[in-house]
C-alpha cells in the first residue's frame, strides 16, 4: 500500500510503502514501512475530532529542533494525507528496532518477567538504569511545557539490556494553551482526578503517572492497586472507584486495603518487594507520591526530582554474594538487619564502607548530599557530588585491616583524622581509612561514616 505524506523535514520521504496493519487498535490502525525505518498511525475517521490534523501539525512543529532528546522520544516525524488514493488522517514517526527493545511491561508486569529476565542474564541493576531512563526522558518531555497525558507501560520501549527507553506515542500531547487534551490515559496510571473527572491531563497527572511507573519498574507491581471489590455489579464502576476514589497506596502506614499478602518478604521466596527496600531520598518520593500528593496534585514530585534521585540511588547499591542481584544497601537499617530483599541472605563481612558527602554550599557552609556505599574497587567520582562533574578524585581499595583510599587524580588530595591530624596524598598514594576521617576534594567532601570493619 501507498502512502502520501507531507512533512517540514527534509529527509522525510513524501511516499511511503508499507504493510500491514501490524496493530488495530481503539484511535486507528499501524503500519510499518516495507523500508523498515518508519511506522505509520492511520486514525479511524469515526474518531477523529474536526481539528485533529491542525494539532498534529503543532506537534510536529514542537518537534523541530529535539536534537540529542530523539534518541529519548519518537517524535512525529510526518502527516499522513493519503493511504491507497484515499483521504485519511494519520502520523509518521521513525521505528525503534525491536529487539533489542520491547514494550515495558513485558520485563515489569510481574515478578515472573523479572525472574524470565534474570534467566536471560538481567539483574535488577538494569530495571534500576530503565527507571532513570524513564523520569530522564519525562524530564526532557516537561522541560519543553509538554505533558505526555498517557504515560503508561506500553507506552515506552526500553532496551533492558542497556537501561535505554524510549516514549512513543507522542502525537497526543499536551502544551496548555496551544495543545488541549486529547486522551485521558490507562486506568491504572490515570491521576484520581482524571479518573474522577475532576481534572483533564495536564503535567501534574503526568508525574503521578510516572511515579507509578517508576514503582512498577523496580518493584514489579502498581502502588495502587485494588484488593478488594468496590461494586460487585458494575466492573467498570468498580475499577472507577479503585483507582479513583478509593485510590489507596498498597503500604500505606494506617489503612491495609490494598496490602498485598508477604510484603517484605524476599522475592525469591514468594515474598512482595516493599518501597522499604529504598534508601531515604527515594522512599521520600514515593511517600510524596502516594501519600501527600494522591488527591493533591502540587505535592507530587517532578520528574526531575526523580532523574536526580535515581541518578544518586546508583551510589547506593550493593551485590548480593548468595544470589548475585544488586540492591540498595540498607545502611539505615542496624547490622543483624541488612538482608539482600530479594533472597534473604544477611550481608557479610567485609562491610561496605559508608560514606556521607558534602558539597560546598558557600565557603562556609558545606551541605550534605547524601549517603554513599563503595566497596572493593569502587571509584570515588565527580557524579556523586555534582551531576556534570566528569572528575575520577580515587579508589575504595579493600586491605587486611580495613579500607583505603587511592588518589588516582593529579590534585592532592587533603585528609583529616578524627582525632586531629592531617596531610596531604599525592597522585597514586593510599591511606587507611577510619570511621570520622574526611577527605577534601577541593570543595567536596567525603566522610566516613561507617569504615566496613567494626559494628
Amino acid at each position: 500500500m501507498k502512502v502520501r505524506t507531507v512533512s517540514p523535514f527534509p529527509d522525510i520521504p513524501k511516499r511511503l510503502e508499507v504493510e500491514g496493519p501490524a496493530f488495530m487498535g481503539g484511535e486507528g490502525e499501524v503500519y510499518f514501512s516495507r523500508c523498515g525505518q518508519f511506522v505509520v498511525k492511520v486514525y479511524h475517521d469515526r474518531m477523529l475530532p474536526q481539528d485533529k490534523e491542525k494539532m498534529l501539525e503543532k506537534v510536529l512543529f514542537l518537534g523541530r529542533n529535539l536534537g540529542e532528546d530523539t534518541k529519548l522520544l519518537c517524535w512525529p516525524l510526518a502527516l499522513v494525507k493519503e493511504l491507497e488514493g484515499r483521504r485519511k488522517i494519520g502520523v509518521v514517526t521513525r521505528k525503534v528496532p525491536c529487539p533489542p527493545f520491547q514494550e515495558l511491561v513485558d520485563v515489569v508486569f510481574s515478578p515472573r518477567e523479572f525472574k524470565r529476565a534474570v534467566e536471560r542474564g538481567a539483574n535488577w541493576l538494569h530495571y534500576l538504569q530503565v527507571a532513570h531512563s524513564l523520569a530522564k526522558t519525562v524530564a526532557v518531555l516537561h522541560g519543553k511545557g509538554c505533558a505526555h497525558a498517557d504515560l503508561h507501560f506500553k507506552n515506552f520501549l526500553v532496551d533492558l539490556k542497556n537501561g535505554r527507553s524510549v516514549l512513543i506515542d507522542l502525537d497526543g500531547l499536551v502544551v496548555p494553551g496551544f495543545l488541549p487534551p486529547q486522551v485521558a490515559g490507562m486506568m491504572p496510571f490515570m491521576a484520581p482526578e482524571v479518573i474522577r473527572g475532576f481534572a483533564t491531563p495536564n503535567e501534574k497527572t503526568d508525574r503521578h503517572s510516572l511515579a507509578v511507573l517508576i514503582f512498577h519498574t523496580l518493584l514489579f507491581r502498581n502502588p495502587l492497586q485494588p484488593l478488594i471489590c468496590y461494586d460487585p455489579e458494575d466492573e467498570e464502576r468498580d475499577e472507577k472507584i479503585g483507582w479513583g476514589e478509593q485510590a489507596l497506596f498498597s503500604e500505606h502506614p494506617f489503612d491495609f486495603r490494598h496490602r498485598p499478602l508477604f510484603l517484605g518478604r524476599p522475592l525469591f521466596r514468594r515474598g512482595v518487594l516493599s518501597y522499604s527496600m529504598f534508601p531515604p531520598f527515594l522512599r521520600h518520593l514515593v511517600e510524596r507520591s502516594f501519600l501527600e500528593g494522591l488527591f493533591v496534585p502540587e505535592r507530587r514530585p517532578l520528574a526531575r526530582e526523580w532523574e536526580q534521585a535515581l541518578l544518586f540511588s546508583f551510589f547506593t547499591v550493593w551485590r548480593c554474594k548468595q544470589c548475585t542481584q544488586y540492591f540498595f544497601y540498607p545502611y539505615w537499617l542496624p547490622f543483624f538487619l541488612r538482608r539482600c530483599p530479594f533472597c534473604g541472605k544477611r550481608v557479610e563481612f567485609p562491610y561496605p564502607l559508608l560514606g556521607r558527602l558534602y558539597g560546598e554550599r558557600s565557603s562556609e557552609v558545606a551541605a550534605s548530599r547524601g549517603e554513599v556505599v563503595l566497596g572493593h574497587r569502587f571509584q570515588v567520582v565527580g557524579k556523586m557530588f555534582q551531576e556534570r562533574c566528569q572528575d575520577i578524585f580515587g579508589e575504595i581499595l579493600w586491605r587486611e585491616k580495613g579500607y583505603s583510599f587511592r588518589n588516582l587524580s593529579t590534585r592532592r588530595i587533603e585528609w583529616l583524622s578524627p582525632f586531629g591530624s592531617s596531610g596531604y596524598l599525592e597522585e597514586g598514594e593510599e591511606i587507611l581509612l577510619e570511621r570520622g576521617m574526611l577527605l577534601d576534594f577541593g570543595g567536596y567532601f567525603l566522610e566516613v561514616k561507617e569504615d566496613g570493619c567494626t559494628v
